[in-house]
C-alpha cells in the first residue's frame, strides 16, 4: 500500500516537473521566438494584447494536453505498472490544469500569498516589459537554468492593460499593491500609442 502511494506520487510529482518544462519550452520557443509565425504564437501574442484571460478558450491546448497525458500513460506504465502509467498521465494533464488556473487567477484576481505576489511580479513583467524573459508561468527554475530571469523591483503596467484587481474606483493602482506596480500613460490615451511591447518586440 505505502509502495503504491509512494509510486503514485512520484510519478504525479515527475509530470509537473515535466510540464513545467514543456509550459517553458513552449512559451519560449513555440509562442515568443516564433514572433507570430504560427498559429499558438499569434495566438499568445493575442493574449499580450488582451486585458482579459478565458481560461477555456483555447481547447486545442486542452486535447493536445490530454493527448500527450494519454501517450504518457505508455513509458509509465512501462516503468512501474499500470498506476505508475496512470500517475504520470494524469498527473501531467492535472499540472496543465494548475497551470491554466493559475494564470487566469494572477488575470482575474489580486495575491493573497507570497507566491501570489511572486508570481504576479514574475509574470507581468514577462507581459509588459520584457516579453523574451520570464518565460516560465507557474516557476523560475528552467528561467534560472536558461538564463532567462529577470527579478524586477516594480511592473510598470501600461494604463490601458491594467488588471481590473490593480486599480481602485479613480483608475490609480491600489494602496496594497503600489510597492510592486506602476501605471504607464494617461487616462487619455489612446490605444495606438499604447501597444503592448509583446507585439513590437
Amino acid at each position: 500500500m505505502i509502495t503504491n502511494l509512494l509510486i503514485a506520487v512520484g510519478f504525479v510529482a515527475a509530470a509537473y516537473v515535466l510540464w513545467s518544462f514543456m509550459e517553458y519550452v513552449l512559451h519560449r520557443f513555440v509562442f515568443h521566438e516564433a514572433r507570430g509565425r504560427n498559429y499558438g504564437s499569434r495566438e499568445h501574442l493575442g493574449h499580450h494584447a488582451r486585458r482579459d484571460y478565458d481560461f477555456f478558450k483555447n481547447w486545442e491546448a486542452w486535447v493536445g494536453v490530454v493527448l500527450v497525458g494519454a501517450a504518457l500513460v505508455v513509458p509509465g506504465w512501462l516503468l512501474a505498472g499500470m498506476l505508475g502509467g496512470l500517475a504520470l498521465g494524469l498527473g501531467f494533464v492535472a499540472a496543465y490544469f494548475t497551470y491554466e488556473a493559475v494564470h487566469a487567477i494572477a488575470h482575474v484576481a489580486g495575491p493573497r500569498t507570497r507566491y501570489g505576489r511572486w508570481f504576479r511580479k514574475h509574470h507581468f513583467h514577462h507581459h509588459f516589459a520584457e516579453p523574451l524573459r520570464n518565460q516560465g508561468v507557474t516557476t523560475p527554475l528552467w528561467d534560472k537554468v536558461f538564463g532567462t530571469l529577470t527579478v524586477p523591483d516594480q511592473v510598470v503596467v501600461p494604463r490601458r492593460m491594467a488588471m481590473v484587481w490593480l486599480l481602485d474606483d479613480d483608475g490609480e493602482v491600489k494602496p496594497p499593491y503600489r510597492a510592486d506596480y506602476t501605471l504607464r500613460g494617461s487616462r487619455a490615451f489612446s490605444e495606438e500609442a499604447e501597444l503592448p511591447r509583446a507585439l513590437t518586440n
